[in-house]
């Protein structure tokens, strides 16, 4: 793991569901006033500065050239910005969508349906049926870029044309994902019926975006009963005290329940990531989270199974597939089951008893 990274990262990373969701609902907002206001701007420069001009000498002038060239480069801006807001409405959604269709066959099919989600708004762009459909409403990459270029066209007379070439999802990091765009576009100078200027452009737009406050996709498309809602909290986020951030050596019996209650996500090379959760891959990874599951979230629980997450829901730390399962109380009455690795890991086999086999 790249600490130095982390560190420089545990700043943004530290923020609650509530404000994660709060923050890009608040951007989504203002990203599209911006897009006006820029619509408002231009025009008032240009009513201002070509009043008294000929029409015929309007569209050669600087100042239209300078006008384009703003709109260009807030364009970018504001691309960048749109991929960070639709791939976190994205993620939730694509997780909504699997509790009901169950986990991705593979990487390849996960990618597939985020693309589409991102470009049309349907996990299958072929078949935009209510059943394939996203839940963004106006969040996902296609629909904010049409609206910023129809308005650009319609306030600006600058016509922007653009295509998506690709997008990629990947992740260097425990609590945030990157997202890649590969995007050309042609801006013109619609003013004139002659088009005299135009400017074609491709980006290469990779963005980091929070994990934070995103439903954990592996519990919850897990969870028959429905009782799994848990949301990616950091370990040592706001509220949360955390001892042993970066000294495992410090865990004990009371620092385990202090993370054990505070629900939250540790960072941990034997943990799986957060995209591997999608398709169902318990392999582990560098970039890993772990939480310990309350039994109250559990439908039916299995006592016969460590409570770590993605060992629970591996179903492979179980005492039939030969692990030893241990028994511990937290909270004075809550039964807690660990495999024996991670209780010994989390310095709690004093604490503990053999449950089986």
């Amino acid at each position: 793991m790249d600490m130095k990274r982390y560190m420089k990262n545990e700043k943004a990373m530290n923020v609650t569901p509530k404000k994660a969701l709060k923050g890009m609902n608040k951007k989504a907002i203002m990203f599209s006033l911006i897009s006006v206001l820029f619509a408002v701007l231009f025009i008032t420069i240009f009513s201002q500065k070509f009043s008294d001009i000929n029409e015929e000498r309007l569209p050669g002038s600087n100042m239209r050239i300078k006008i384009i060239d703003t709109y260009i480069r807030n364009l970018d801006i504001y691309i960048g910005d749109s991929i960070k807001i639709s791939t976190y409405h994205t993620l939730d959604s694509i997780t909504n969508y699997s509790r009901k269709n169950g986990f991705f066959s593979d990487k390849s099919a996960f990618d597939a349906a985020f693309y589409n989600c991102m470009t049309c708004g349907y996990v299958d762009c072929s078949n935009q049926s209510a059943a394939k459909n996203c839940s963004l409403d106006q969040y996902y990459l296609k629909f904010r870029l049409d609206n910023i270029t129809a308005l650009s066209l319609e306030q600006l007379n600058i016509d922007t044309v653009y295509n998506i070439n690709s997008i990629s999802i990947t992740q260097h990091h425990p609590f945030e994902v990157e997202v890649t765009v590969n995007l050309s576009y042609n801006v013109t100078d619609n003013s004139s019926h002659t088009y005299y200027a135009h400017w074609n452009k491709q980006l290469i737009i990779t963005r980091p975006v929070t994990i934070i406050g995103l439903l954990d996709p592996t519990g919850y498309i897990n969870d028959s009963g429905n009782n799994y809602t848990r949301r990616i909290i950091r370990y040592a986020g706001d509220n949360v005290t955390a001892p042993c951030e970066f000294d495992p050596s410090c865990w004990n019996y009371t620092n385990t329940e202090i993370f054990y209650n505070s629900k939250t996500f540790r960072d941990t090379p034997t943990g799986t990531s957060f995209l591997q959760r999608y398709w169902n891959d318990y392999n582990q990874s560098d970039w890993g989270i772990e939480t310990i599951l309350h039994p109250s979230e559990l439908t039916n629980p299995n006592k016969n199974n460590s409570y770590i997450d993605h060992y629970y829901w591996s179903g492979l730390y179980t005492c039939n597939s030969g692990k030893i399962i241990v028994n511990l109380t937290f909270n004075s009455n809550e039964d807690i089951h660990l495999d024996n690795g991670t209780a010994t890991w989390y310095q709690l086999r004093n604490n503990s008893v053999t449950y089986c086999p």
